[in-house]
């Protein structure tokens, strides 16, 4: 019988979380919408900020179709059949971890687009963009061990190349959001707290 082997689950500080989790402490409520894998814990850890969550888990719609040529249009995904998002929502915080990596700039930027229509102003989109020569080949699932530390964990061992998306790119694609905070942490990895600046 073969094994096959799950990493165990690593713990890291996250000083993201932590400033995320300082905005929200003098709030009567907050809407936050979750883009990733999502796990009891985490929800049970968000219902101290009386929370509404919509869970979008955008992880079953990896891998995105490849872009396309240099001679032919890019075509925008199809977010609303995607995502399923109920329009004339907006939400406080989007809990987006680390998808942004196996996007293509691109199409972060389209994913971007789309988002904006659920946002007010000072919504806090949080990521996380490793920035080393490899990264999981699969979407890491982030458990929230408290306000300041996430438990990794990835049921594959496998690692692929990282596209390490640069600070200037990444703000390139994050129209009308400005990076609030961003933090360097040891294990390569930089978490960013984009907070929405409303339409002109």
């Amino acid at each position: 019988m073969v094994q096959i082997f799950q990493p165990e689950p690593v713990v890291h500080s996250s000083l993201g979380l932590q400033a995320l989790c300082q905005r929200l402490q003098n709030v009567a409520t907050c809407d936050i919408l979750e883009l990733g894998p999502v796990r009891g814990g985490n929800i049970e850890f968000w219902s101290r900020f009386s929370p509404t969550m919509y869970i979008a888990d955008l992880r079953s719609s990896l891998p995105m179709p490849p872009l396309p040529s240099e001679d032919t249009e890019f075509v925008e995904p199809e977010w609303d059949r995607l995502l399923g998002l109920p329009e004339g929502r907006t939400y406080d915080v989007i809990l987006v971890w680390d998808l942004l990596n196996y996007l293509e700039l691109q199409v972060v930027s389209s994913l971007v687009q789309y988002l904006k229509r659920f946002c007010r102003s000072g919504t806090i989109l949080f990521a996380l963009i490793f920035d080393q020569k490899q990264m999981p080949a699969t979407i890491t699932v982030y458990h929230i061990a408290d306000e300041s530390h996430l438990r990794y964990e990835n049921a594959r061992s496998e690692m692929c190349a990282c596209p390490r998306h640069q600070p200037r790119a990444i703000s390139g694609v994050m129209t009308r959001f400005r990076t609030s905070n961003s933090f360097r942490l040891r294990n390569g990895v930089v978490e960013y707290l984009f907070e929405y600046e409303g339409e002109v």
